[in-house]
C-alpha cells in the first residue's frame, strides 16, 4: 500500500472516530482508538488544522471537525438541511443586494470563510471558501469577537501580536476593543479598508451557537458601493438573519449535521 493511500485511509478513520464519539478529542485519545503511531497522528492532525478541516483548542488541547468540513458536502443533503438553509439564505441575499455574500466561522485567531456567493458585477469583492483572515482584520471576525468578553478579546490580540511574523504590523488592543464594543452595541459591523484596501463589509452574527460556536455573515463590495447603499444593505442583512433565526427546523437540522465543535 502506498504512503498516499495509507494517509488517506487514516484521515477517513480519524473522521469516523469523531463521528462515533461526537466530541472534541485529544491526540492521545485518537492514537488509542486508531492504533497508529502518535507521530503519524500528530502530523495528520496538524495538516487537517492547517487546511481548516479540523479545529484545535489550545486551552483544552483538543481537536474537532470544523464547520467548514460540514459545509463541504451539505449540497448532497437537500433543501431541508440546516446548512443548505444557510447557503440558500446567502444566495438569496446576494441576488437581492447584487454584492458578494460571505459566511464565516472562527478558526483559532482567524475567521475562515465557509461559503462565498460572488457578486456578478464586473468590479466586485472576490473571496474563496477556506480563506482565512485575522479576526480583528475582517468585519465577520469583529462580529465573532463580540461573542467574547473584553478580557478574552484582549488576550487574543496579545497572542496574535506575540505570534506575528516580524513584518506583520502590531495590532492596537485598544483599537480592536473599540471596534468590538461598537459592533456588540449595534448588533452589526460596518468596515472599510480593513481586510482589503478598497473593500467594505457590513456583517452581523447568525443567531445560532452550534455547540458553543457562532457563525457570521456579511455583504462585501467596493467601498463606494457599500457606503452608497449601506442602510439598505444593512436592513437586507438584518432582515434575512432575523427570518433565518426564526426557522423552527434550523436548530434540529444543525444539531444533526454539525456535532462536537469546541
Amino acid at each position: 500500500m502506498s504512503e498516499g493511500v495509507k494517509s488517506a485511509e487514516r484521515v477517513l478513520a480519524i473522521f469516523e472516530v469523531f463521528e462515533a464519539n461526537r466530541r472534541p478529542m485529544r491526540i492521545s485519545e485518537l492514537v488509542k482508538k486508531l492504533e497508529i503511531p502518535q507521530s503519524s497522528t500528530s502530523t495528520l492532525m496538524k495538516t487537517l488544522v492547517a487546511k481548516g478541516l479540523v479545529d484545535f483548542n489550545p486551552e483544552t488541547r483538543t481537536f474537532c471537525p470544523s464547520v467548514r468540513l460540514a459545509f463541504l458536502g451539505n449540497w448532497v443533503l437537500g433543501s431541508n438541511d440546516g446548512l443548505a438553509q444557510i447557503q440558500s439564505m446567502a444566495q438569496r441575499l446576494a441576488t437581492e443586494c447584487g454584492e458578494t455574500v460571505i459566511v464565516g466561522a472562527q478558526n483559532g485567531l482567524y475567521v475562515q470563510y465557509l461559503s462565498v456567493v460572488v457578486s456578478p458585477q464586473p468590479i466586485r469583492f472576490i473571496l474563496h471558501p477556506g480563506m482565512m483572515r485575522p479576526l480583528h482584520r475582517a468585519g465577520l471576525g469583529i462580529m465573532l469577537l463580540t461573542t467574547k468578553d473584553d478580557a478574552e478579546v484582549g488576550r487574543m490580540v496579545r497572542r496574535y501580536n506575540a505570534e506575528a511574523e516580524e513584518e506583520t504590523v502590531i495590532v492596537s488592543e485598544a483599537e480592536v476593543l473599540a471596534m468590538v464594543r461598537k459592533a456588540r452595541s449595534l448588533g452589526y459591523c460596518e468596515t472599510a479598508d480593513l481586510a482589503t484596501q478598497g473593500a467594505g463589509v457590513i456583517a452581523t452574527l447568525l443567531p445560532l451557537p452550534v455547540e458553543g460556536r457562532h457563525l457570521a455573515i456579511g455583504i462585501g463590495g467596493p467601498v463606494n458601493r457599500i457606503r452608497g447603499r449601506h442602510e439598505g444593505f444593512r436592513n437586507m442583512l438584518l432582515r434575512e438573519v432575523d427570518a433565518f433565526g426564526r426557522s423552527s427546523e434550523l436548530f434540529t437540522d444543525l444539531e444533526g449535521a454539525i456535532t462536537g465543535l469546541p
